[in-house]
């Protein structure tokens, strides 16, 4: 027998019986239902700022690159990593703020204390939402826990205190300085499709290729804004790397900047199992040309149109069943943050609390997701049952997003607000039967089953369905 089959038995009978514990507490307790957010106006205010995130070089300390093989020491800097912050109103006293930053990602929990800390801060003033979206960079600080040194293929926390401290208080900084930066102007939309942009070596029918931007204008002629958005993982240095970088949303705002003077705010689509375009045997000067690749896209958005002065959203909490037994050991550790909650539907007996946002500013639907949404689950083209791994078809599937809120160009930012794992459709969801979330497995047609590994499992596409549903019925 595999040892490892030992260990994962090991590891179910622990988590399972964790589960029975956090069930003597009863139910859930009820979430709330959330209302929807309007704010209005003569014209849009944007401010921007941008500070970099960057970890202590002299101090001696081990610092994990997060997002690929747990236990990768830092070796050195390629690129620098940063954080970004926009404040967006209507021409009144209340707006938005958004962060994004070159980390892997950041659960709820982390979250919402940066929320508490931005909306304690004196220098800000009618704040009525925070998200934080992420670059999702795979050659950042571990900002999660999952990428510290492992024990028998179990991580350890990977997070550094004092770089936590210090990337918290530098989202309060730049929020504080995009709120004293705002200036009027108008916001204007457009998209573009880039061929050959993205890499997958799972089955999908369509990669959704588009690449999104709205572009900001002051009315004084200065920096311009680009609020980007892409559905390609940062990964391509690979798992052998060991330097700190902030990837190709590195060089693309660098490309950017130097091409138009404009700022950049980038966040990732629908990523899960979506790369990069492998553009280069050499991954520096890979992650380069995907950079130029995406920044000459957004250069050449010819078709935009300007977005109405209005903005409205509604950020819903809702249970996620919690069924793998891995990340439940990781949080029994308090290797990452959690907190359990009863569940009766779950194979370990828990569910977490998580959250969605759907937000229009002017006529743009924006959809931010927990986690790494499979592109289908939010587009469609699911696998038919002929190709599928479980020979189930796609009725077995939830509807896809862009079909409840009747769009098919929704935009989706994902990781955001909270890190949930891969959320993948039911057809097509295949675990290692003896080892389950431990290691993947490969399917019928020999493609690997990495992602349901790094999952809360089977039934992360529904819950996510069934809240946007209700959500998109309350948003009327």
């Amino acid at each position: 027998m595999d040892p490892l089959d030992i260990v994962m038995k090991g590891i179910i009978k622990i988590t399972r019986n964790y589960g029975k514990k956090i069930q003597k507490q009863g139910e859930a307790p009820e979430i709330d239902k959330a209302s929807p957010v309007e704010i209005k106006g003569d014209g849009f205010r944007l401010g921007f700022s941008t500070d970099e995130i960057m970890p202590d070089l002299d101090s001696g300390k081990t610092y994990w690159i997060a997002g690929h093989g747990s236990g990768h020491k830092m070796e050195g800097v390629l690129t620098p990593v940063s954080i970004s912050a926009v404040w967006l109103d209507c021409g009144s006293d209340e707006g938005i703020i958004w962060l994004t930053a070159d980390i892997i990602g950041l659960t709820r929990i982390e979250i919402n204390k940066i929320r508490e800390m931005i909306l304690a801060s004196d220098k800000i003033k009618g704040c009525k939402g925070i998200n934080f979206s992420v670059t999702h960079s795979h050659s950042g600080i571990d900002t999660l826990g999952y990428w510290g040194k492992p024990f028998l293929s179990i991580p350890a926390d990977g997070k550094d205190p004092e770089y936590m401290e210090m990337l918290m208080n530098k989202a309060v900084k730049v929020s504080e300085e995009a709120y004293l930066n705002r200036k009027s102007g108008k916001l204007f939309n457009g998209k573009i499709e880039v061929p050959g942009g993205l890499f997958t070596k799972r089955g999908f029918l369509d990669k959704h290729e588009i690449l999104s931007r709205m572009r900001f204008v002051p009315d004084d002629n200065s920096a311009e804004t680009w609020l980007m958005n892409f559905g390609a993982h940062p990964n391509s240095l690979g798992g052998s790397n060991r330097m700190l970088s902030g990837e190709y949303p590195y060089f693309m705002r660098e490309h950017i900047r130097e091409e138009r003077g404009a700022n950049v705010f980038f966040g990732i689509g629908a990523i899960g199992a979506m790369d990069g375009a492998e553009l280069d045997e050499n991954p520096l000067e890979c992650i380069k040309k995907q950079g130029r690749m995406y920044a000459s896209a957004a250069e050449n958005i010819a078709d935009e149109t300007e977005l109405q002065t209005n903005i409205r959203f509604l950020t819903q909490p809702f249970y996620y069943p919690v069924d793998n037994y891995v990340l439940t050991l990781l949080a029994l550790k308090h290797t990452m943050s959690f907190k359990a909650f009863p569940c009766k539907s779950s194979l370990t007996g828990i569910c977490m609390e998580s959250e969605l946002t759907y937000m229009t500013i002017g006529n743009q639907k924006i959809i931010m997701l927990p986690g790494e949404s499979f592109v289908s689950t939010v587009y469609g083209s699911y696998i038919p049952k002929e190709l599928s791994t479980t020979g189930e078809g796609p009725e077995i599937n939830p509807a896809p997003l862009c079909e409840i809120c009747n769009d098919k160009d929704v935009i989706v930012f994902g990781n955001t607000n909270d890190m949930t794992g891969y959320v993948v459709p039911p057809n097509d969801f295949l675990l290692n039967k003896t080892q389950p979330f431990l290691n993947g497995t490969k399917d019928k047609n020999g493609l690997n089953h990495y992602h349901e590994t790094n999952s809360m499992g089977y039934y992360s596409q529904q819950a996510i369905a069934d809240t946007f549903a209700d959500m998109v019925a309350r948003f009327q």
